[in-house]
């Protein structure tokens, strides 16, 4: 099956290269944005500001659109799960996330959760995505149009985007940066670079290229130990990603880009809970402005995992509470997340194309 041409794979910078090699004036590239990101045009033949003859060169080089809907599932909290089918038949999923204001219940900022991969080559110990196997990475197009989606579906403005969803974002790094630069672009009216997180579990290398783009955005890495023999245990790629290497380009990305980082920390009962491991990460916390966010181990046994992660058990919400109170008292800063969607396997970790009832 031929890989289709999908203009929003396109940087403005590449899209320009590419209408002057038609033959066009630079600026069309831009015409052309300002008809994909802000009318949100479905065909070329609406934006009337390009010649006729542009249009048509366009009609016949790119599609538009990269998503097909498969199911949409609402959670009682107010997420939803969309899985999309892709062109080649592989499946995603995107988690609409909306958070509501204490005091008069609106919705004060919408997130969403976004994939990067088709699958995952990283087979977290308490992910579910992993047990998928990689399939491919997306294309830029494929990623921002999970956005377009789902703001068009729903009639609302996305207001933070995470790449938490399926994928390890820094091993499809090239295609994840472009659709940063893309989202970024003050022109498109989609997001400012500070509403971006890109969670990962530290390509250390990758960190560091990040640190030095065009557009670098709020790191979460996703730690969940405090010792490396435990981390190599729940996530095996970590075998080839020591702490000390970790925190060192942590530090690096901190040093060039000012921006604070945040930890994703899971504890589970008896393995990483500990008074010990509440020192330890207190210690980590310290080396660069940082925080953690400590979220609850969702269950992933819809999947049929084995090996390790039947070893897994949730630690139990009090003693989630007490750990970190722990983790603060030695001075570091701490945040108790709650999880959305579980009832439709939406929240963190769950993500393996469960279609439910």
């Amino acid at each position: 099956m031929d890989k289709p041409n999908y203009i929003k794979n396109y940087t403005l910078d590449k899209l320009e290269i590419l209408i002057q090699d038609f033959g066009f004036e630079k600026y069309r590239a831009s015409q052309v944005f300002s008809g994909l990101y802000v009318d949100r045009i479905d065909n070329f033949k609406d934006i009337k500001t390009l010649p006729p003859k542009l249009r048509e060169l366009l009609i016949d080089t790119f599609r538009i659109n990269s998503l097909e809907i498969s199911k949409i599932r609402k959670s009682e909290d107010g997420s939803i799960k969309y899985l999309f089918k892709l062109f080649d038949g592989k499946q995603i999923e995107t988690v609409y996330m909306p958070w509501y204001d204490e005091t008069d219940g609106e919705i004060e900022r919408v997130t969403l959760c976004i994939s990067s991969m088709a699958g995952c080559p990283v087979e977290c110990a308490f992910c579910a995505t992993g047990t998928l196997g990689f399939q491919r990475n997306l294309t830029s197009g494929e990623i921002i149009d999970q956005i377009l989606f789902v703001e068009k579906d729903l009639g609302i403005k996305v207001t933070n985007i995470v790449f938490m969803g399926m994928g390890e974002p820094l091993l499809n790094y090239n295609n994840v940066v472009n659709t940063i630069d893309i989202l970024t672009l003050p022109k498109n009216n989609l997001l400012r670079r500070k509403k971006i997180t890109l969670s990962t579990v530290g390509i250390t290398a990758k960190i560091k290229h990040l640190a030095l783009s065009k557009n670098p955005v709020k790191l979460a890495i996703s730690l969940h130990a405090t010792t490396n023999g435990f981390r190599e245990k729940i996530i095996p790629m970590a075998k080839g990603i020591q702490l000390n290497a970790l925190m060192e380009s942590i530090e690096y990305y901190y040093r060039k880009t000012r921006i604070p980082v945040t930890y994703e920390y899971i504890p589970f009962e008896n393995y990483n809970d500990t008074e010990e491991d509440a020192k330890r990460l207190a210690k980590i916390l310290k080396r660069v402005p940082s925080r953690v966010n400590i979220i609850p181990f969702n269950d992933i046994s819809f999947t049929g995992a084995v090996g390790f992660s039947n070893k897994l058990k949730p630690t139990p919400k009090d003693k989630i509470l007490e750990f970190g109170l722990k983790v603060r008292h030695y001075g570091g800063a701490v945040t108790i997340r709650d999880t959305f969607g579980t009832d439709i396997e939406a929240a963190c970790g769950q993500l393996a194309l469960s279609e439910g009832a």
